[in-house]
C-alpha cells in the first residue's frame, strides 16, 4: 500500500521515495489546471472562426469545468474503490482521448463534447493528488507539500495562456491540444513508475454512489444554465434553471442521507469555520478565473494586443503563483493558518478593487500591478485553506476532504467563467466583444471586478466572525 510506502520515511524530512512520489503528483497536477488555463487566450480566436458570440464561446470554458466539477465528489470515491494509483492511470487516459477529440474537431459543439468528456479526466486526476500528497508527507510538512502542489498548479495555469498563444500566433490552435497528449504521456509514465500499487479489495467496488454523483451533475448543469449570458437572457428562464439546480442539489443531499456508501458524509460537514473556509474558497477561485476568461476579451479588444502578448500577460498572475506558492506554504508552517489566512483575503480584496480602478486608469501597467497584489494573496489563501481541511479531517476521510476541496474549487471556477463572464458580457450590451468601444470595455471590466470585491469583502467579514466562535 502506498499509505505504509511512504510512513517508512522519516518523519521530520523529506525521504527519496516521498520526493519522487511528490514530482510524480506534481507533472499530473499540471495536466488538468493546463487544460484548464490553455484554453482562455483561445476564446476570440475560437469566437470568430466557429461565427459564435462570447457568451456561446465561454461554453467551451464552462463545459470543462462542468464535467470535472460534477464528476470530482464521484471520482474521489472510484479512488477509494479501485485504488488511487489506477485511479490516476485511468483519468490520465481518459483526458488524453479528450484531448484528441478536442483537437480534431470541425465545429463548436463537437470542441464543447470534447472539453466535457477531458473534464472527466480532470476530475479523476484532481480527487486523488491532495489525499496522496497529505499521506505522503510528514504532519509537520503538508504545509510545505501544499505549497509546493499550489506552485505546481500555477506553474500549469501560466503555462496553458503561453503555449497556447504561442500555438495559435505560430500554427493554430489545435497544436495545443496535441501538446496536452505530450504531457499526459509524461505523466502517465511516472506513476506508473514511482507511485506505489494500492489497488482496492473486490468488495469495496460498491462504494460507489451511482444515484448521488448523477443529481450533483445535474444540479451542476443547470447551476451553469441560471447564470446570465448575455444582455437578451431571460431572467424568467434563468431563474426556472436556478430552481431546478436548487431542488437537485436538495435530491443530492436526501440521496446522502439514505446512501450506504455516500460520497459526502453529512456528519463531515458539522465543523462550521472549515464550511465556511470552504465557501470562502469558492469566492476566491470564481475571482481567479475570471480573470483568466474576461481578461483575455480586455486585453485583446481594449487594449489591443496580439495573442502572443495576451497569453504572456496572463501567464504574469500563474507565474507569480509559482513564486509564491512554497513561501506560502512557509508562512502557514510558521505563523499558522488563521494569521495566513486572513493576510491572504486582505491581498485579494484590494487586488479585486486594483482590478477595478487601475486598468482603466493606466492600461496594461495597471492591469499587472493588479496581478501583484491579487494572485500572492491568492496563493497565500489557499496553502492555509487546504492546510486547514486536511489537517482537520480523519485519515479515512483524507479522500472526503480532498474531493470537497476541489468541489468548492471547481464550483469556484465555474462560477466565475459563467456567472462574472455572463456579467461581463451582458455590461458590454452588445453581442461580441469585438464590436464594443473601448468606453464600453472599461466600464464592464470595472463593474466586474467591483461586484467580486464585494463577495470577497463579505467573505472576509463571515470568516471572521465564524473564527471568533471557534478557533482554527
Amino acid at each position: 500500500m502506498l499509505e505504509d510506502t511512504v510512513n517508512t520515511e522519516d518523519k521530520t524530512a523529506l525521504g527519496a521515495g516521498q520526493k519522487r512520489v511528490l514530482f510524480s503528483l506534481a507533472v499530473v497536477l499540471i495536466l488538468p489546471t493546463l487544460g484548464m488555463s490553455s484554453i482562455n487566450v483561445l476564446l476570440p480566436t475560437l469566437a470568430e472562426e466557429f461565427g459564435v458570440g462570447q457568451a456561446l464561446v465561454n461554453w467551451v470554458v464552462v463545459a470543462y469545468l462542468l464535467s470535472l466539477t460534477a464528476f470530482i465528489l464521484g471520482a474521489g470515491a472510484v479512488g477509494d474503490s479501485v485504488g488511487r494509483k489506477r485511479a490516476l492511470r485511468i483519468g490520465i487516459s481518459v483526458f488524453c482521448v479528450g484531448s484528441i477529440v478536442a483537437g480534431l474537431s470541425v465545429n463548436l459543439w463537437m470542441l464543447i463534447a470534447a472539453r466535457l468528456f477531458q473534464g472527466i479526466g480532470a476530475a479523476l486526476l484532481l480527487s486523488q493528488v491532495f489525499a496522496l500528497a497529505s499521506v505522503a508527507m510528514p504532519k509537520r510538512k503538508v504545509g510545505l507539500a501544499m505549497g509546493l502542489l499550489g506552485t505546481t498548479a500555477a506553474i500549469g495555469t501560466a503555462l496553458g495562456p503561453l503555449l497556447s498563444g504561442a500555438m495559435l500566433e505560430w500554427l493554430s490552435w489545435q497544436f495545443t491540444f496535441w501538446l496536452m497528449i505530450l504531457l499526459g504521456g509524461a505523466a502517465y509514465f511516472l506513476i506508473a513508475r514511482f507511485l506505489p500499487d494500492d489497488v482496492a479489495s473486490p468488495p469495496e467496488l460498491q462504494r460507489f454512489d451511482v444515484i448521488g454523483s448523477a443529481w450533483l451533475s445535474a444540479s451542476c448543469l443547470f447551476y451553469v444554465l441560471a447564470m446570465p449570458s448575455s444582455s437578451s437572457s431571460s431572467l424568467v428562464l434563468h431563474s426556472v434553471f436556478f430552481f431546478f439546480s436548487v431542488a437537485f442539489i436538495y435530491c443530492f443531499v436526501q440521496s446522502q442521507k439514505r446512501a450506504q456508501f455516500p460520497l459526502v458524509s453529512l456528519a463531515f460537514l458539522k465543523h462550521k469555520l472549515r464550511n465556511t473556509s470552504l465557501i470562502v474558497s469558492f469566492f476566491v477561485d470564481a475571482i481567479a478565473m475570471s480573470t483568466l476568461v474576461v481578461g483575455p476579451f480586455y486585453l485583446t479588444y481594449a487594449l489591443g494586443l496580439s495573442p502572443v502578448t495576451v497569453g504572456l500577460i496572463v501567464s504574469i498572475g500563474p507565474c507569480i503563483a509559482a513564486v509564491a506558492g512554497y513561501p506560502s506554504g512557509e508562512v502557514v508552517d510558521h505563523f499558522g493558518i488563521a494569521f495566513a489566512m486572513f493576510l491572504g483575503l486582505l491581498m485579494i480584496l484590494i487586488g479585486t478593487i486594483s482590478f477595478a480602478i487601475l486598468p482603466s486608469l493606466f492600461g496594461l501597467y495597471g492591469y499587472v500591478v493588479a496581478l501583484f497584489v491579487l494572485t500572492p494573496g491568492r496563493q497565500l489563501f489557499l496553502a492555509a485553506h487546504h492546510t486547514f481541511v486536511m489537517t482537520t479531517v480523519a485519515e479515512k476521510e483524507k479522500g472526503m476532504g480532498s474531493g470537497l476541496i476541489n468541489l468548492c474549487k471547481n464550483l469556484g471556477l465555474m462560477t466565475g467563467a459563467s456567472l462574472l463572464g455572463g456579467v461581463f458580457s451582458v455590461l458590454l450590451q452588445v453581442k461580441s466583444a469585438a464590436l464594443a468601444s473601448s468606453a464600453q470595455l472599461n466600464m464592464a471590466f470595472s463593474l466586474t471586478f467591483l461586484l467580486a470585491a464585494l463577495f470577497i469583502l463579505v467573505s472576509l467579514v463571515a470568516l471572521f466572525v465564524i473564527s471568533r466562535k471557534q478557533a482554527f
